[in-house]
């Protein structure tokens, strides 16, 4: 997802992948496309895939609602 603020431009960039634990991980990563800093990580551990996939969904709304596009790189 990107969006535009001030003429800097912010990505940010969301996974739900599961570890060798049985568990899920929404992998959180974010950053500006017009800095040389680095991204930042944020994962969260969730027990079942149902329960990371409604953090997901819900994340991506909060930042749909701030302005964020969506937008699908493979």
């Amino acid at each position: 997802m990107t969006r535009t603020v001030n003429d800097r431009k912010r990505w940010y960039r969301l996974e739900v992948v599961p570890n060798l634990f049985g568990e899920w991980l929404l992998i959180r990563s974010f950053g500006s496309l017009n800095r040389a800093t680095p991204m930042r990580m944020i994962s969260e551990v969730f027990g079942d895939q149902s329960a990371a996939m409604k953090a997901y969904e819900e994340l991506l709304n909060r930042k749909q609602k701030r302005g964020y596009e969506v937008s699908m790189r493979w």
